[in-house]
């Protein structure tokens, strides 16, 4: 409680312990103790209010910070969110570019199969041919050997 609201209630007490005492009448008597009371009741009621609007400002003061709090960590959550999003889609892509390659692997794998099998059957080919010529070149005479039967 304040200084002034000290005073005002010594005020009261006083005046309501001074005016009776001059008045002979019980009943204006009755009356300015009942109106000290109430001024007493009074005093305390604002008092009380004064208490209660500081523990509304204090409140409010801590919703507005519990307010921004949750703000912030919505914000984090959503950033944290959307970055396991981004995640989640690079890695399918990432996935699928593998998915990829491999099926280009395979695909250059066979086909280095084939060219392989073609390599061998040119080689079987160029040794059937090479036979041959050597076999054409021992069946025919050589020149030195024309020369001395042509005669």
């Amino acid at each position: 409680m304040t200084d002034r609201a000290a005073h005002i209630r010594l005020l009261i007490i006083l005046t309501a312990l001074v005016l009776p005492a001059g008045c002979k009448d019980d009943e204006k008597k009755k009356a300015f103790a009942e109106a000290a009371e109430a001024r007493m009741e009074l005093i305390k009621a604002k008092a009380e209010m004064v208490k209660l609007k500081g523990e509304i400002s204090y409140l409010k003061d801590k919703l507005q910070t519990v307010t921004l709090t949750r703000d912030d960590l919505q914000e984090q959550l959503d950033q944290s969110l959307k970055e396991h999003d981004d995640d989640a889609t690079e890695t399918q892509n990432s996935q699928q570019e593998i998915d990829n390659l491999k099926a280009m692997l395979a695909e250059q794998n066979k086909k280095a199969g084939e060219l392989e099998r073609q390599v061998e059957q040119l080689k079987t080919i160029i040794r059937e041919f090479q036979a041959r010529i050597e076999q054409k070149d021992a069946n025919q005479p050589k020149p030195a050997e024309q020369t001395q039967t042509g005669k």
